[in-house]
């Protein structure tokens, strides 16, 4: 499966994303999927221009992410998918797209949000939405780089 990374990281496209990760897979491409930066002209292209020379950045609404990434899934192309919360890499999910295992990576703090991890708090709907993903088949992580030990969703939140 060429999904190699499925991230959930509200700040899609940083340094982090791009030194570490894209690195250790090998990705040449990046899927962002988030209905409002579909929409929003100026995002898109700042995001395109965040990432290194010869990267390719697509960047869908669900909709139109749930086929692409269906066409790519199958290909031995790695690909790195980014998607700013819960709820979409839920949508994905429901819409029959084959994600193993998704990565919990910056999730900012605020009002109402609960930090499971140093970077990632999450709200009581997200956490929902995370174990729903799980009840679907697929693992949810918290791996913030590549040399992390990932640390399974559901030992930091049971039971919520």
């Amino acid at each position: 499966m060429s999904l190699r990374l499925v991230r959930i990281d509200d700040r899609l496209i940083h340094g982090q994303v791009i030194a570490v990760w894209l690195r250790a897979l090998g990705g040449k491409r990046i899927v962002i999927v988030d209905d409002a930066t579909a929409r929003d002209e100026f995002l898109r292209e700042v995001l395109t221009l965040a990432a290194p020379h010869g990267v390719q950045v697509e960047v869908h609404d669900v909709a139109a992410g749930a086929v692409r990434l269906m066409e790519l899934a199958p290909s031995p192309e790695p690909v790195m998918v980014l998607a700013r919360s819960p709820r979409t890499i839920l949508a994905l999910r429901q819409a029959g797209v084959p994600i193993e295992v998704v990565d919990l990576g910056g999730m900012g703090a605020g009002p109402g949000r609960k930090r499971i991890h140093r970077t990632i708090s999450v709200s009581p709907d997200e956490i929902r939405d995370l174990q729903a993903i799980e009840k679907l088949g697929t693992r949810v992580e918290i791996q913030i780089v590549a040399d992390d030990r990932p640390i399974p969703f559901h030992s930091v939140v049971s039971g919520e």
